[in-house]
């Protein structure tokens, strides 16, 4: 009974509110703050209940009690039982309740907004909250709110005043029938003096068949409307409704009460299994005979995840283990994950700050999830990356969903890829990770679109994190990877998280595949499951998680531009220098398995794939551990096939930019060179300077026709090294600088490749800086040591060298080329570059092997002075064969030298431009006097030098030096006939007939 004063306190206010027009439910709270529960009159509730003096521990007291206590309730405590749990609906009590308990989260605080429905907001807003004190009382209040809250909002609203009229407030006999039942059928006994709008209200309960609705059943109350819409086919609450209405629940046009309903009831399944009647009905057997209760007592709720993660170890091992009932059931609830990000609570609460930040605006429907993916990946600031609880948190989520197995659970990838999967992997049979597969092989392809690629990718960075995700890399390597690289032998362990248990596994198994050290211990089918994966993981970095994880400030900071597939790594390859320590090792150590396996290299892969399967398809089919493609590609940059193609031919050319950096990053040439680098070049720091430091090795070695230092593996290493280098100059680092400024100058419209700049710079030699002409001259000096690297006589004289050199050592290739180049079908093009190479090698004797290998005595000897007071490091201009013509003239060299030096005399007789000073000094008279109609630089008939020496007789040689030059050529003849080809072969019966017995030299035939 209230007191005499409470009862006039209770009048008053209802006297003043009456007065200005308030509800019934407005005077239930007018009390301010107090919103206590009187049970005073309600007998044995009274008795166990007023101990406490906290109105929820009451109101909890009071409900337990009074389904328990078998004698009815006195109506008038039911009614103010009833009243108290009404309040708890409402903004003002909540408010009232929870804004002490959680002034520190500001998302429940937003909640308690007038304009928000408040119980709703705080009960989805439940798994993010930390306040310990918080989560409690929101807990203790979604305990005691009507149990069928979300469907009886409008008939609270509409009939509260009537209830309160009427004290028809009534509590339910046991806590799982619905909440108004007893209170609806009070109203109904007053329906003549009820509101129209509480008539109209009951009316819509009736027509739902309330009285006798299930609890379990007001999910499809709540959604009578929106099932005739999107369902009309399916029986009324069945569970082909159920899922119907599941498949439509993020539709614009669905009923909000319906969306919460299903909401609601999808929450309760993920904390407690047994909520989902198809899980229950078709996993019974399973979850029975795989023990996935294990450790848990019968009456205790089990999550779901549990129970995924539990059947899914089974179902990796053996698929037909499961039922297919089960199995259904699974994908179904793991689809159901990956929908909405607010059925898990680890997500909710540990990604709060991070959907705040980056995804406010997004929607569920699985768009949530993949906004948190995204923003998983590095960007160019760190702050633009999600928190480590929330990325975790994630790669839970993608454990227990598994989209790795089956693309079509998650939302997202299965809407943007399925046009993809219809037309490129249609013949996929789905299940085992197969069509997911298929989808990373189409990345980079005409087939694929960009929102699948983006959705893969956001999924495949978190697959990518355990090999275990992967489904036919798990089942392929499993064995190994427990035998070798300690993972554990259960797919998976709810107990644990994944990430901290091995995140290394994927590693381990790539160094076994790759390190020739460690070749043959996984088994064959593991070895080509990693590849597999390696080869599609390559086009990102974000799918590299060792690199990745390692090289993420770099990335951050040096590669944020660089976005397309396969540019973050080559971004980290253009800097290696400037990484971190532990990112250069880890960049270094891919880029040199890269080298040897074109499956890791995703750029080349996507924009070279026709030239490899046309060009390249031996190499491409080889059984060898480690290929040759790239190889083979650099080979045929210049065939027109790649030609046509920029982007493989730029693709090829930064691979071999990328190797200039490290000689380890070529395969093959680490291997043969490695010993000598480090007990010949140890110093060297780049690729290019080994190469040089070697190269000089091989050089003096052949023109002192000692046994070579460096064995034959290793010279051809140097070889091919040398011949790209020379092919382009931006492959050569010090000739690319040096050259810099004189390219420009002399060679601006050049392309770099196809050794045109090299040439280009040749033939402006006389007019480059120090530096260039040093670059230069080094360049050369390899060339003329071994011919084979140099690119452009080699690809100029292909065809003459097939018919005519066939059998020579390609070092000595110009050497048999210029015997033959005087044939008449003999190719014009490759005539001209062996011309100029020996326009060349007569400008230093350095360029000439022969010279300097039968000359070395007597150039020691007679020309050591003008070797001493001349730079070592570029052309003598002639000089020292200037020299040698002094002493040939003389008769005081080696008979050898002396041979040698005639055949060069017998060439210079027959083309003056083989003659450098020459040239140089009777430049005036050759184009006046000697001037040959259409002259080219092949013509070799000896015209001009004939020409020069009658004039020269007839007085009309006005230069001096020109004077003494064309006399110095006829003394040279009057020594040896063989100097004067033109004479010789006038004459060669009579030399046959009477001057066969005679020595050259000395004018003993002349």
């Amino acid at each position: 009974m209230l007191t005499r004063y409470m009862l006039f306190d209770v009048l008053c206010i209802l006297i003043a509110c009456l007065l200005n027009g308030a509800t019934a439910a407005q005077i239930i709270k007018a009390r301010q703050g107090s919103y206590n529960l009187d049970i005073s009159g309600c007998g044995p509730i009274e008795k166990k209940c007023q101990v406490s003096e906290d109105s929820l521990e009451i109101l909890s007291c009071a409900l337990n009690n009074s389904h328990i206590i078998k004698s009815q309730v006195p109506f008038t405590c039911q009614h103010r039982i009833w009243s108290h749990q009404a309040e708890l609906l409402d903004n003002n009590l909540l408010d009232y309740k929870l804004r002490e308990s959680c002034q520190d989260e500001p998302t429940i605080l937003e909640c308690l907004k007038p304009e928000e429905y408040a119980i709703d907001c705080v009960l989805k807003k439940k798994p993010i909250v930390k306040n310990r004190i918080c989560w409690r009382m929101i807990n203790k209040i979604e305990s005691l709110i009507f149990n069928d809250w979300q469907l009886i909002n409008n008939f609270l609203k509409s009939c509260f005043d009537d209830i309160q009229a009427h004290t028809c407030g009534r509590i339910p006999p046991d806590s799982r029938i619905l909440s108004q039942t007893q209170t609806l059928k009070c109203l109904q006994g007053k329906e003549l003096h009820l509101k129209p709008e509480c008539q109209s209200e009951i009316a819509v309960l009736n027509e739902l068949k309330y009285s006798s609705l299930a609890l379990d059943k007001i999910v499809f109350a709540a959604c009578h409307v929106d099932q005739s819409i999107f369902c009309p086919d399916e029986v009324p609450a069945s569970w082909r409704m159920y899922k119907c209405l599941l498949h439509h629940k993020y539709e614009n046009s669905m009923s909000k009460t319906c969306q919460d309903l299903l909401f609601y009831d999808q929450r309760s399944v993920i904390m407690n299994y047994k909520m989902s009647k198809g899980m229950v009905k078709s996993c019974k057997e399973d979850i029975r005979k795989y023990r996935c209760r294990k450790g848990i007592v019968e009456d205790k709720d089990v999550r779901l995840a549990q129970i995924l993660l539990c059947l899914e170890n089974v179902s990796r091992d053996d698929a037909s283990k499961i039922s297919q009932n089960c199995l259904d059931e699974m994908n179904d609830h793991r689809r159901m994950l990956m929908n909405d990000y607010r059925l898990s609570p680890e997500l909710m609460q540990n990604c709060a700050n991070d959907i705040t930040n980056f995804c406010k605006s997004v929607e569920t429907g699985g768009k949530t999830i993949h906004c948190l993916m995204d923003h998983a990946r590095p960007r160019k600031r760190k702050e633009k990356r999600i928190s480590i609880a929330c990325q975790k948190s994630l790669e839970l989520l993608v454990q227990e969903a598994d989209p790795g197995e089956d693309w079509r659970v998650d939302p997202i990838l299965r809407n943007a890829c399925k046009p993809v999967v219809d037309k490129a992997c249609r013949k996929v049979i789905g299940g085992s990770g197969r069509v997911m597969s298929c989808l990373m092989e189409r990345l980079g392809t005409d087939l694929m679109n960009p929102d699948c690629e983006n959705a893969l990718l956001q999924i495949q960075y978190f697959i990518s994190r355990d090999f275990k995700l992967d489904p036919q890399l798990y089942k392929a390597c499993r064995y190994d990877a427990v035998t070798n690289c300690k993972a554990k032998l259960q797919w998976a362990d709810a107990s644990e998280h994944q990430s901290d248990k091995d995140p290394l596994i994927l590693p381990c198994l790539y160094n076994f595949a790759y390190n020739s050290k460690h070749r043959g211990i996984l088994q064959p089918a593991c070895e080509q499951q990693v590849k597999r994966v390696m080869r599609q993981r390559a086009v990102s970095v974000d799918l590299l998680p060792e690199i990745e994880d390692t090289c993420i400030d770099n990335l951050a900071n040096l590669c944020f531009e660089n976005t397309g597939k396969g540019e973050e790594i080559q971004c980290l390859q253009n800097k290696i220098r400037v990484l971190s320590p532990k990112c250069k090792e880890i960049v270094t150590n891919f880029t040199e398995t890269q080298s040897g396996h074109i499956e890791l290299n995703a750029v080349v892969n996507s924009n070279c794939r026709l030239p490899i399967e046309r060009l390249c398809s031996t190499e491409l089919k080889s059984k060898k551990e480690e290929d040759d493609v790239l190889e083979c590609l650099i080979l045929h940059k210049n065939n027109p096939e790649i030609k046509s193609k920029p982007k493989c031919r730029a693709a090829i050319e930064h691979e071999q930019l990328i190797s200039l950096k490290n000689y380890r990053f070529t395969r093959k040439f680490k291997y043969a060179c490695r010993s000598y680098v480090v007990k010949f070049c140890p110093r060297a720091q780049t690729k290019s300077q080994v190469v040089t430091c070697l190269s000089e090795i091989v050089r003096n070695d052949t023109i002192n026709k000692r046994k070579h230092t460096i064995f034959k593996d290793c010279r051809q290493q140097l070889r091919s090294q040398l011949f790209q280098q020379n092919e382009n100059i931006d492959l050569d680092p010090e000739l690319s600088v040096a050259c810099k400024e004189d390219l420009s100058l002399y060679c601006p419209n050049v392309p770099h490749g196809e050794s045109a700049a090299l040439e280009c710079l040749q033939t402006a030699s006389g007019k480059l800086s120090k530096a260039c002409k040093r670059a230069i001259f080094i360049v050369r000096k390899q060339e003329f040591t071994d011919n084979a690297i140099d690119y452009h006589l080699i690809t100029s004289c292909n065809h003459m060298i097939d018919m005519y050199c066939h059998n020579i050592e390609s070092t000595k290739v110009l050497d048999c080329l210029k015997t033959h180049r005087q044939k008449s079908d003999f190719d014009e093009n490759c005539n001209i570059v062996i011309v100029n190479r020996m326009i060349e090698q007569n400008s230093d004797y350095r360029f000439n092997n022969n010279l300097q290998s039968f000359c070395n005595y007597d150039i020691r000897t007679f020309c050591s002075k003008i070797i001493a007071n001349e730079p070592q490091d570029v052309e003598l201009q002639g000089k020292v064969l200037q020299c040698l013509k002094v002493k040939f003239k003389e008769n005081k060299l080696t008979t050898a030298c002396e041979n040698e030096l005639a055949n060069v005399l017998k060439e210079q007789a027959l083309n003056y431009r083989l003659d450098p000073l020459l040239g140089k000094l009777c430049n005036a008279e050759i184009q006046t006097i000697c001037a040959v109609p259409n002259d080219s630089i092949t013509n070799s008939d000896g015209q001009v030098q004939e020409c020069l020496k009658t004039a020269l007789l007839e007085h009309r040689i006005v230069s001096a030096e020109c004077a003494r030059e064309v006399v110095q050529i006829i003394e040279e003849t009057e020594i040896d006939i063989e100097a004067d080809p033109l004479l010789e072969r006038a004459c060669a019966l009579d030399l046959l007939k009477y001057c066969k017995d005679l020595q050259h030299g000395a004018g003993r035939r002349e």
